[in-house]
């Protein structure tokens, strides 16, 4: 509660990075219009709503739009991991307590090569944890276990974000050393330790995963005009509110001990 309290406290961060995120989908969403509309040439695509729509129908009549399709795809999901990477400094700074907007900015700007690195340093730990976990669970996803292993996999994937999220804490609110691989290491032992955060931290990343689904469901099940966009947003902004409260319960969870310079 208290860290949705930080959340609830901060409502110019909620509409800053709401419009942020809106602004960049509205980017990603014209430049794959363009596409669509070239593609369909001398046609035109009348109803948005039916966007993604054409955009499986023309990649099954047209094969070879796969690849731009696959390369705007990865471009999208780049920009989103640039976007959180630029301002996860700020973000966790004003979570922490209020302060004005060219301080916090100041502070965005400086936490960079540390998220950065931090970052970078837990991506490995994250692919072996999944690794392990996938050939552990494999055998049970061709068996009536098969759910068991899957929801296992997503829990190890819950973990791993908590874990990040407390490494990018300890170095960007607590001198945490920047650019040391232990920084990382420290994030997974510090969710080990603190039980409670991480549970917290993965019923709140399971809510955003929701979202997601939501969003996905939204766009390719039937629903086009004013509800599928109103839902889509309501979804959207759930899943804001749901990842800063995540963010808040690390920053609420304090710094690892002995985990300083």
């Amino acid at each position: 509660m208290r860290a949705f309290a930080r959340v609830v406290r901060a409502p110019g961060l909620i509409v800053s990075i709401a419009a942020l995120q809106l602004a960049l989908a509205a980017v990603i969403g014209a430049s794959t219009r363009s596409a669509v509309g070239a593609s369909m040439r001398p046609y035109t695509l009348v109803d948005n709503d039916r966007l993604w729509f054409a955009v499986f129908e023309l990649l099954g009549s047209s094969p070879g739009l796969l690849r731009p399709a696959v390369h705007m795809m990865a471009g999208s999901a780049v920009i989103g991991l640039l976007f959180w990477t630029l301002v996860a400094a700020g973000v966790l700074h004003r979570l922490r307590a209020p302060a004005p907007l060219p301080r916090l900015a100041a502070a965005a700007v400086r936490g960079v090569p540390g998220v950065v690195a931090v970052t970078l340093w837990h991506l490995p730990l994250r692919a072996v944890l999944l690794a392990i976990a996938g050939a552990a669970v494999s055998p049970l996803l061709t068996t009536p276990w098969g759910p068991a292993g899957l929801v296992t996999l997503i829990l190890v994937l819950a973990f791993c974000t908590c874990a990040l999220d407390l490494a990018r804490c300890t170095v960007v609110l607590h001198g945490g050393r920047r650019f040391h691989p232990q920084s990382a290491w420290r994030g997974f032992a510090h969710a080990v330790r603190r039980p409670s955060v991480l549970a917290s931290s993965a019923v709140l990343s399971l809510g955003q995963w929701a979202c997601t689904l939501g969003l996905l469901s939204a766009a390719f099940g039937g629903l086009h005009g004013g509800p599928a966009i109103w839902l889509a947003r309501g979804l959207a902004i759930l899943g804001l509110i749901l990842g800063l409260t995540r963010l808040a319960v690390a920053v609420e969870a304090g710094p690892y001990r002995g985990g300083g310079r």
